[in-house]
């Protein structure tokens, strides 16, 4: 056995032990678009003031999660804003900086900014890091990449997978617009690249859970994108589906999500799963997470 493995295996018991106080080894889990995060007060196309990153951050505190899958970040440094070093590690994705991209819908005089997809860690956490899911981005540089990372605790491991998908085909109007068709045929690419990303974790009986923006209504009866998903994967769990969302009064179904294989399913704590309650005016989504019991 190398050292790493025996480093990695006794960070996972320090961390069950850490994390579980003597009870059963729980990990909540969520997922959490914080809407153009940027890492410079006043910058960006949702400008934030010192507050605002004060406020993200005591939300983070209330939500009590172990791990935080988010999206629309631009760099580590944002995240660091509101996942201070010494309480979290993060998993930022590699994807390339996009620069400075096309003016902000809603301020045109900021340019839109990286948006990358990670992971924030309680530093007691033994984690591992696996390679970015490049292929999401369907060839394009614009398109986010997902994060791919496992957590140990409690004796078991679930694998985590963050993604962005493409915004502007949420449900069945879209998919009958003329407009949209080039969107929504990016996104039935990006459904086509999780399925296969989901038959490998088959393949190698792993526990997982797919969580992020994928700007898709799945709970609704016979949508194309949640049948891109479940037939490969024999009954995964759309965990949002359980609970309504009151976070947008646009948006009457999620499209932010957290999706467990049947591994991962039978290790969720029932009732566990909410939603967090927008409190600012900023339009940050609402987090959502669930909890598992790893023992």
């Amino acid at each position: 056995m190398s050292t790493a493995t025996i480093n990695f295996l006794l960070c996972a018991f320090l961390a069950a032990l850490a994390l579980s106080d003597g009870h059963a080894a729980e990990l909540t889990v969520a997922t959490w678009n914080l809407e153009h995060l940027n890492d410079t007060v006043g910058e960006g196309c949702v400008p934030r003031t010192e507050s605002d990153y004060a406020e993200l951050a005591r939300r983070i505190a209330a939500l009590d999660a172990h791990v935080v899958g988010f999206q629309e970040v631009e760099n580590e440094a944002a995240g660091r804003r509101i996942f201070p070093s010494g309480e979290w590690d993060i998993a930022f994705s590699t994807r390339p900086s996009t620069g400075s991209g096309p003016p902000c819908y809603n301020r045109p005089e900021a340019r839109l900014s990286h948006q990358g997809t990670g992971f924030a860690i309680r530093s007691a956490l033994a984690w591992q890091r696996h390679p970015d899911l490049e292929d999401i981005a369907a060839g394009s540089r614009i398109y986010r990449w997902g994060t791919d990372i496992s957590v140990s605790l409690g004796g078991r491991e679930l694998r985590l997978l963050s993604v962005h998908l493409a915004s502007g085909c949420w449900g069945e109007r879209e998919d009958r617009s003329s407009r949209r068709s080039r969107t929504c045929a990016t996104l039935r690419e990006q459904f086509d690249e999780l399925g296969q990303w989901v038959e490998a974790r088959r393949d190698e009986d792993s526990t997982f859970v797919m969580l992020g923006d994928f700007n898709r209504r799945l709970a609704i009866p016979g949508d194309w994108g949640w049948r891109a998903l479940a037939p490969r994967s024999a009954r995964l769990q759309l965990l949002t589906g359980e609970i309504d969302t009151q976070c947008d009064p646009d948006f009457s179904e999620f499209v932010d999500h957290l999706i467990a294989n049947p591994a991962a399913s039978r290790l969720l704590v029932p009732g566990s799963i909410r939603e967090l309650p927008r409190e600012t005016p900023h339009p940050d989504h609402c987090a959502v997470a669930a909890t598992f019991l790893l023992e």
